[in-house]
C-alpha cells in the first residue's frame, strides 16, 4: 500500500450543511434534516432524513427517492451501498419517553429486508458493503456503546476487529472497498479519534496533518479515502486521501 496525499474534498459544499436539498429539491427530503452518507458507482445515494415521527432512511435512484423504513423500527438509517444497490444501515427501537431500547443492523436487498445481529451484541451497527457482499460495521456488547468493536462480514463469517494500536479503546469499521481494504475509526486512552485502513492483517493510522482528531468514513477500488478532521477550534473539514506514488507522505 503506497502513501496518500491528502487534500481537502472537492464540491464538499454539497455534504457539509446535511441538507440533500442541492440534489433534489422537490423530494421528500426538504423535512426537517437529511444526510448523505454513502453512494456508489452507478450514482446511487443512501442516507436518512428526519421528520417530526422520527428518521427514516433513503435510496436516491436516478432522481427518485425510496424511503427506507425497518419494520417496527422507531429510526432507520441507510449508511452503505453496493453496485448491485444493496443498502445496509442500522435501526433501533425507542420507547415513549424516547429511551433507548434496541439497536441492530440491517440488509436492503430487492426491496426486501434483513436483520443483521453480531453474534451475542446488544447493538449492531452496519455501514458499509462493497460488490462481493462483504459487510462492515460494529458491535457493541452494551447497547449504549462503553466499548465498540469494528467487525467484517464475510461469506457468512462475523470477524471482529480491533486495531492493534496501543491505548485504542473503539473501533469502527465504516466502509469496505471491492479489494477489501477496509477504513474506520479508532479512539485513543485520551479519547481522540483517529482513521484507520486495514489491508490484510496490516493496520496503518491516519491522520489528517495538523488536526487534532480525525474520522474516516469512506474508501473506493482506487484506494481513495475519505473522511473528516478538526482543528484546534473544533471546527469540522472534509478530507480526501489520494495513493501516493512516491512512497511518502505529501
Amino acid at each position: 500500500m503506497g502513501a496518500y496525499r491528502l487534500e481537502p474534498p472537492r464540491h464538499a459544499y454539497l455534504f457539509k450543511a446535511g441538507h440533500f436539498a442541492p440534489l433534489a429539491p422537490s423530494t421528500v427530503l426538504g423535512t426537517n434534516f437529511s444526510e448523505a452518507f454513502k453512494n456508489n458507482d452507478r450514482g446511487d445515494v443512501v442516507g436518512y432524513y428526519q421528520d417530526d415521527i422520527g428518521q427514516h432512511g433513503f435510496l436516491l435512484r436516478k432522481g427518485v427517492v425510496t424511503t427506507l423504513d425497518f419494520p417496527t423500527a422507531s429510526d432507520t438509517q441507510a449508511l452503505g451501498v453496493n453496485e448491485s444497490g444493496t443498502v445496509v444501515g442500522t435501526w433501533d427501537i425507542v420507547d415513549s419517553d424516547g429511551n433507548l431500547l434496541a439497536v441492530h443492523g440491517f440488509v436492503w436487498k430487492d426491496s426486501a429486508f434483513s436483520q443483521i445481529d453480531f453474534p451475542g451484541a446488544a447493538a449492531t451497527n452496519l455501514f458499509g458493503i462493497n460488490a462481493q457482499g462483504d459487510i462492515v460495521g460494529g458491535w457493541d456488547s452494551d447497547i449504549f456503546g462503553t466499548t465498540v468493536h469494528g467487525f467484517v462480514l464475510t461469506k457468512g463469517q462475523f470477524i471482529t476487529i480491533d486495531v492493534p494500536f496501543a491505548g485504542s479503546s473503539d473501533t469502527q469499521a465504516n466502509d469496505i472497498n471491492a479489494k477489501g481494504s477496509i477504513v474506520g475509526t479508532w479512539i485513543d486512552a485520551d479519547g481522540v479519534p483517529h482513521g484507520f485502513l486495514a489491508d490484510g492483517a496490516k493496520f496503518t493510522s491516519i491522520d489528517y496533518p495538523g488536526s487534532v482528531g480525525t474520522t474516516e468514513w469512506g474508501i473506493n477500488s482506487a484506494e481513495q479515502m475519505v473522511g473528516n478532521w478538526f482543528d484546534s477550534d473544533g471546527n469540522e473539514h472534509g478530507w480526501v486521501a489520494t495513493p501516493g506514488d512516491k512512497g511518502k507522505p505529501r
